[in-house]
């Protein structure tokens, strides 16, 4: 979350919502000294991410913080909930995983995916670190039944986000690079990149990596996977997950349906 008290400003990132590279350009208008960036203790919560803190948690133990969100402009991003929960499940084999990005296969996929809604169907209080991804959108921008964050935009209408956080704040955020499920498109290769990914990513930082396979997307040396094939439709995972983010689903089609206005 970024929150700038100078142009009485929020931006609150919902995770796997192409909020990361946002939050980066925002940095230097950030009075709280980038407190909600890292993960840290919290006496209360424990271990949390402090990047993505619910509304419900933001009330109760970040206050001033909540009660500047009611009064501040806010804005946040919304995406297709299918595609964002497959999204973090690629992030969460990552991660917590171990598995190279090119190593994950569909049986991979759908048995973590099955594991994510037993998890989630138990109904924990908070969601712990490994699974803050798979919050709820609405948790982010909505508080029982009211709406806290003001303006909502679609990922698919992020030129008009860039226009919106100029509009407010006089800065201009570049074409946004959002994190992207990659491969690399000559199969042979992969083994190599297997092998190679350890010293690689020692020697690189992670920024550096990301402005790499960027480039070598743009060129075609990598492919978007698309993440619909891991999804049939009549598949017991995407009825879990129409049913358990149905209010996401409904904002991100609030904000389509209004193409390049914001969703309030």
């Amino acid at each position: 979350m970024i929150i700038s008290d100078d142009h009485r400003f929020i931006f609150v990132h919902i995770p796997k919502c192409a909020g990361t590279s946002i939050k980066r350009e925002l940095k230097s208008i950030d009075t709280t000294g980038g407190r909600f960036f890292p993960i840290g203790e919290h006496p209360q919560l424990g271990t949390i991410h402090l990047a993505h803190i619910t509304l419900a948690d933001l009330e109760i133990h970040f206050p001033e913080s909540f009660a500047k969100l009611q009064d501040y402009r806010s804005f946040a991003i919304v995406r297709d909930p299918m595609d964002r929960f497959f999204s973090a499940i690629f992030q969460r084999l990552r991660e917590f995983g171990g598995q190279g990005q090119s190593a994950i296969t569909a049986e991979m996929i759908d048995q973590e995916a099955r594991k994510i809604i037993r998890y989630l169907e138990r109904a924990p209080e908070r969601l712990d670190l490994e699974h803050v991804h798979f919050n709820r959108q609405s948790d982010f921008v909505e508080l029982r039944g009211w709406r806290i964050v003001q303006e909502l935009f679609a990922v698919e209408q992020m030129a008009e986000v860039r226009r919106h956080i100029h509009a407010v704040t006089g800065i201009e955020i570049g074409a946004e690079r959002r994190n992207r499920t990659t491969e690399m498109s000559l199969s042979a290769l992969k083994p190599l990149q297997r092998m190679l990914r350890g010293p690689y990513s020692k020697l690189f930082s992670a920024e550096f990596r990301a402005d790499v396979r960027d480039k070598m997307t743009r060129v075609g040396f990598y492919k978007d996977i698309p993440k619909q094939q891991f999804v049939r439709p009549d598949s017991a995972v995407a009825a879990f997950v129409r049913d358990y983010y149905r209010r996401d689903f409904e904002l991100h089609q609030e904000c389509l349906s209004v193409p390049a206005l914001a969703c309030a």
